[in-house]
């Protein structure tokens, strides 16, 4: 059952490109999914930007290879507050800005499965993402960003509610952001995140390769002359793993699903931008794993 349990989240950026940092309730990599929105490849410009990033997630079904509801008695909480901290420098390389990042996680679960006899209630430190290379490119109806960094197993792992996974995994991110008008007012953003892991530190057990892919279709709308943007849409994401875990017990079965939901964002200029988002996902079509919803609000300021 523990492969059916292994993964919450984690990492990266500030006015686009952010990830998260947590534990072992649900079952899939590193990354969280729904962790971006509206406009996910959009890099922030030079200088240094704070983010702190709030995700809540509740569920209680637990699918099976077919979607069907495997009925364990599923009570899962995880709330992750998660301090990431970019610089995006002066330099270019190939004509992208040239930035890098480390986030923080701090990671709370409440988790509760009546059919393994299982109740746990955990709040530690998580794994801490660090991205030494982000690549930022700005066009005036283009944005693209690449990155490459490592998942390090600082948190606690072992138990289903440990705020760790227990392993080192790379990840590299390739998204884009379209402008659809000259005023880049409405714009549709694609960010995949591709993971390789290593082995379990607990199990032996390697755990397969997974892709996620977050979209989103926005539109933005200028008030008070500008000194604020509203920006509203509908953001989703899809998640897959792509090679079976290997290893001594190791399971065939590979998890997959997807979400939808609406988002709002705010952005001041004064005194210095500070970008505000909330995000409503509820997730459908899931496969070997939890399936659920999640509220995440997002706070940014940039210097």
């Amino acid at each position: 059952m523990l492969k059916y349990l292994k993964g919450l989240v984690a990492s990266f950026l500030a006015a686009g490109v952010i990830v998260l940092g947590a534990g072992s309730a649900m079952a899939f990599g590193h990354y969280t999914p729904g962790s971006l929105g509206l406009n996910a490849a959009t890099l922030p410009p030079e200088g240094f930007h704070y983010t702190m990033y709030n995700l809540l997630y509740n569920a209680d079904t637990m699918t099976d290879s077919g979607g069907n509801d495997r009925n364990v008695g599923l009570d899962l909480t995880v709330f992750a507050n998660v301090h990431q901290f970019t610089y995006m420098t002066k330099y270019k390389f190939l004509g992208a800005t040239y930035g890098f990042d480390v986030l923080i996680p701090l990671v709370y679960t409440n988790f509760e499965m009546k059919a393994a006899g299982v109740d746990q209630d955990t709040f530690g430190l998580g794994d801490i993402c660090v991205e030494p290379i982000v690549l930022a490119w700005h066009t005036p109806h283009w944005d693209v960003a690449l990155a490459a960094g490592f998942y390090a197993p600082t948190g606690e792992s072992g138990d289903y509610s440990s705020p760790g996974k227990g392993y080192w995994s790379l990840m590299e991110t390739v998204g884009v952001t379209y402008y659809f008008d000259d005023a880049r007012t409405w714009t549709f953003s694609l960010l995949t995140r591709w993971l390789q892991n290593a082995e379990d530190r607990d199990t032996d057990i390697t755990p397969g390769a997974d892709v996620v892919a977050e979209y989103g279709l926005a539109k933005a709308f200028p008030l008070n002359n500008g000194g604020l943007i509203l920006t509203a849409g509908v953001a989703g994401y899809t998640y897959k793993q792509l090679t079976d875990d290997s290893g001594d017990g190791a399971s065939d079965d590979q998890y997959f699903g997807n979400a939808v939901g609406p988002e709002v964002r705010l952005m001041v200029f004064k005194p210095f931008p500070i970008q505000v988002s909330l995000r409503y996902l509820f997730e459908y079509g899931t496969e070997n794993t939890t399936e659920g919803q999640n509220v995440c609000l997002t706070l940014i300021a940039s210097f």
